[in-house]
Order: C-alpha cells, then structure tokens, then sequence
C-alpha cells in the first residue's frame, strides 16, 4: 500500500454504482458520507467492502470538516473489483507525507487509511483545494481490528441518519454575546491550532480512558465562534472595508480582514456548557502537547489567551456579567518567555553570540535564545537581559498580532512563507521608538524535533542597505 498523488482513472465503462453528495463542515457530514457510501455498495452488491471501507472514508471526511473548514464534495464509485472514493474539500493545504514529524497533524489519519485500504494519496486543485481519495479491493490490507478502529469515532457500526445540528435550541433561547475589540487575525490563526490540537485529541482519546471531556460540544462551541468570524471576514471582503493583517510586501498569506470591531454572537443557552468543554479540551491537548504526546506543538501564550479570552466572555454574559474587551497582544504579560510551557532547546549559540553581524535567535517557542553584542547595542538592550524574552519584545505593538498568528500558521501548518524571504519591518527599540530593518529568516532545525530561527538585521537607512 502507498500513499501517492494519482488522479482518477477515465476508463468507468465497469462503474457498476455512482453516488455524489456536497455537504457543509460539520458534525454529522461523516455520518452523511457513510450513508452515500453504504447505498453505493448496496445497490451494486458489494457490501463486503462496507466496514473498511466507511471507516476510511468516515476518517478523510472528517480530517475534511475538522481542518478545511469549507464545502465537502464525495464521490464513490464501485466498481467490478474495487471501490473507488475521493473527498475533494477547499483548502489547499495537502496532508503531505513530509509533515510526519512533531509538526504533523494528519500523519495518523492518512496511515490509517492507508491500513484499511489497498492505495490512498491526494492531489491538488491549486488555490481551489485539494482531492483525497482511496481504492479499496477484495485484500486484506490490515490486521487491526474492527472494534479497535470503531472506536475511534465512537460508531457502532450501524447507518447513523441525518443530524440537525443548526437548531440546538428554538431560537427565543439564545442570547447575544459581544466579543468586544475581537482579533480576527489571530483567532483565524488559533484556529487552525484548534484544529490540530483537537484533531489528535481525537486520535489520543481512542486509545487512552483520560480524556474526560465532551468533545463533540465543544466542537460545537468553537464552530459557533468560528463560523460567525469567518461571516464577517468574508462581509467585511465583499463590501472592501477588510484591512491587510501584513504590511506591503510581507510575504505572510495572512488574510484581509475587518478592522478590530465588536462580533456579536448568538449563543443557545444550551451551548453555554460547550465554551466550559472547549477550555477543558484544549487545556488537556494543550498538557499532552507539552509532554509530547500528541503530533501538534503546544499553542503560544496569546493564542491561549484569545481562546481563554473568548470562552470566559460566552460564559460570563450568559450568566449575566458584561461584556469585556480583548486586551491585545501588545501586553507586558506576553513578552516574558513562560519557562514552565515550553522546554529549552538544546543548541550551542557561540556563532550567534560571537558574530559580527546583528542576527537573534529564537527557538520555537518564540523565545530569544541569542543574540549578537552588535545588534543588542543598536536595540539598546544588554544580551543578558534580552535572551530569555520573547521575541515579541522586539516587535512593534501594531504588528505583534500579525506576528504571532504568522508565527503560529508556521508551527501548525509547516509553512515557512518568510523563510530565505528578506523584508524590511520596524524594529522596537528598548526605549519604545521603531528603527527600519531589512533582515532575512533562517530556520535552523535541532535535536529532538527542535528548530530555532536566525533573524539577520540591518538597519534600513545604512550606507548600501
């Protein structure tokens, strides 16, 4: 069995069975799928396939719903010898095979699927999204077992009917709730680290008893926020009134977004307990990341703090209290490295230290774990007191948003889009005014799965900069 990049194969002249089906994000599309799937097999005699057949298909659909976020397209077709299925959904990130590090968040999924089948791979769509799809025969691909595998979703083996997920609750039960000041840039950011750390909960809770958490409520908690953020994005688009998250020229694909404003979000009561489940579940992922027990990397501190920062405002309004800003990213609380979160890395920093040049290093944690005498005299800091911060230290106020979200794209993602890249950004000087630099990203990877990044700067207005 192989995961590859392959396209479907034109010759259908054998397709003994056809079934297509376009569904949204959510809960019950797995469920939705199987159905398709089931029918397929059924009406062309093939039922043999059915169990390895809905569990790989349940697994690509819901990587789909949990990480693209955008319509879901399937199409099954069985065929004399084998069934053929593709997933096709509107994100362009691939669940590449290179990314089967301590940065990977679909490494476990793609290798379960290729357990219970004879082939599966992806292919792109460029900027449209991207294919999965699998072939299925009469093999015996895999020796796990069907309870071992059921598990892992919580079936029972049985068709599940459609689920109305839309009306939790009659719509006089819901109360407004204004998330005042929200940062769409970094909660788009946190979001996709939601999606990773959630994801391999999933995964961790199929084979460990510890995860005492609803996550299927707080899944549908975090939906909420996120669907009525994206709203506004895409209005705040439309209309031409979104704000570029990056200065011209940064190379970060950080979205435009709406100018910081208040999201007024319509919450059942009923939901009230999934904001309290959402902050158990990510503190759980966020404690087993840390210990390296899952493949996502722990969240850096403002994104803890946003999602913190939301799920307390849905609960305390609910009950009665009022609404309370977000604080910004530009806080003293967030330049201080959180030493009991992330563990040091392991890496000689002499070059760094001894170097001519002014270049920083950071690990990724965010942390500075160098920098060189020359440029720490420019900032206007002393070296020792500088290492150890973190990097948003160095930042201006109106770009740290911006920073950490590309920063957390990075961890969450694998992509690098400021890598080898030289930009020209301001830097913060220790007494608060900005200099102009250009400086170039280096990623430097190290022991145990580490990296640490060298920034090497220079200050915009020097002779031949």
């Amino acid at each position: 069995m192989s995961i590859v990049a392959r396209v479907r194969p034109d010759a259908d002249q054998d397709v003994l069975a056809r079934r297509t089906g376009a569904f949204e994000p959510r809960l019950s599309t797995a469920g939705e799928a199987r159905q398709l799937l089931t029918a397929a097999l059924r009406a062309a005699g093939r039922e043999r396939w059915a169990d390895a057949g809905v569990l790989a298909l349940s697994e690509v659909v819901s990587n789909a719903a949990l990480h693209a976020h955008t319509r879901i397209e399937v199409l099954v077709e069985v065929h004399d010898d084998h069934l053929w299925a593709e997933v096709s959904d509107g994100s362009a990130l691939l669940p590449q095979q290179r990314q089967y590090d301590q940065q990977a968040t679909t490494g476990r999924g793609m290798a379960l699927v290729a357990a219970l089948t004879d082939e599966c791979g992806v292919y792109s769509l460029g900027p449209a999204g991207k294919v999965v799809w699998f072939r299925l025969g009469d093999g015996d691909p895999s020796a796990t077992s069907e309870q071992d595998l059921l598990a892992a979703w919580d079936l029972d083996g049985e068709d599940e009917g459609p689920v109305d997920d839309a009306g939790l609750v009659p719509p006089e039960q819901t109360r407004t709730v204004v998330l005042d000041a929200m940062p769409v840039t970094l909660w788009l950011a946190a979001r996709q680290h939601h999606d990773a750390l959630l994801r391999e909960l999933v995964l961790y809770e199929a084979e460990h008893t510890d995860v005492q958490v609803d996550l299927p409520l707080a899944d549908a908690a975090r939906n909420l926020v996120m669907e009525a953020v994206l709203e506004a994005v895409d209005a705040a688009q439309q209309a031409g009134t979104a704000t570029p998250a990056v200065p011209p020229g940064h190379p970060a694909p950080l979205p435009p977004v709406p100018a910081r404003f208040a999201l007024h979000l319509d919450v059942p009561l009923s939901l009230r307990d999934g904001y309290v489940a959402l902050q158990r579940a990510l503190d759980m992922a966020e404690r087993l990341a840390l210990a390296g027990r899952l493949l996502a990397r722990p969240g850096l501190p403002e994104v803890v703090a946003v999602r913190d920062w939301v799920c307390d405002q849905v609960v305390c309004q609910l009950a009665g209290q009022p609404s309370l800003p977000w604080g910004g990213t530009a806080q003293a609380r967030f330049e201080t490295a959180v030493t009991d979160r992330f563990h040091e890395v392991a890496w000689d920093d002499t070059a760094v230290r001894e170097s001519p040049r002014g270049v920083v290093a950071a690990d990724d944690a965010n942390r500075i774990v160098a920098m060189s005498r020359s440029l720490a005299e420019l900032l206007g800091w002393q070296v020792d007191d500088i290492v150890g911060r973190r990097v948003v230290t160095l930042i201006p106020p109106a770009l740290r948003e911006a920073h950490v979200a590309g920063f957390t794209r990075h961890l969450t993602t694998g992509e690098g889009h400021i890598i080898g890249v030289q930009v020209t950004l301001p830097v913060l000087h220790a007494d608060g005014h900005e200099i102009l630099c250009h400086f170039t990203v280096e990623r430097a990877p190290v022991t145990g799965g580490r990296a640490v990044y060298l920034a090497f700067l220079e200050p915009a207005d020097e002779p031949g900069a």
